[in-house]
């Protein structure tokens, strides 16, 4: 009995190891700065056929499930790593500089917790920002996850909230 749990324990162990490595593009951004990520994103993006469009010497658009996402790098010598993950949305006038609106980025920051709502361009936009830390490498793979939990976490909202679908209309990038 105790020679079938050790075979099986490192049956487990294997496959596990074996798991990590389907995780395709691994990027290593050791000691890179925020310029040197930017550009290794780009690349690999790139390569794995995503639309990207550079937009700064440190951040990068990108078009994934019929949306854009704005990814800046945020590189650390001495810590966690991570990506700042964005989506912009312009407000409707009727919504926007409202007392009403503080009310609802308070109470969206209070109740999501997939990212940060924060009133931008005066209050006429909204920014959802979010961050995937790693230390060192990234994967492709937990990028494009990133980007699907906060497109499910804004579909939810819009489920939540049907009437602001007509208040908020997402930005999109030109090519």
């Amino acid at each position: 009995m105790k020679r079938i749990f050790v075979l099986l324990l490192s049956l487990g162990l294997l496959g596990g190891c074996a798991s990590l490595g389907e995780q395709g593009t691994v990027l290593d951004l050791t000691g890179n700065t925020n310029d040197q990520a930017t550009d290794a994103l780009v690349t690999a993006l790139s390569g794995e056929k995503y639309t990207v469009k550079r937009a700064s010497a440190h951040s990068l658009m990108v078009e994934y499930d019929n949306g854009h996402f704005m990814m800046q790098p945020k590189m650390n010598t001495e810590g966690l790593d991570r990506i700042v993950i964005t989506k912009y949305y312009v407000l409707h006038p009727d919504l926007a500089q409202t007392p009403e609106l503080l009310l609802i980025i308070g109470q969206l920051n209070q109740g999501m917790d997939f990212a940060k709502f924060v009133l931008i361009n005066e209050g006429t936009a909204v920014e959802v920002r979010g961050a995937a830390t790693f230390v060192d490498r990234i994967s492709l793979q937990e990028l494009t996850a990133f980007m699907d939990w906060t497109n499910a976490g804004l579909n939810a909202l819009r489920q939540q909230f049907p009437q602001a679908t007509p208040a908020a209309k997402e930005v999109r990038f030109t090519r």
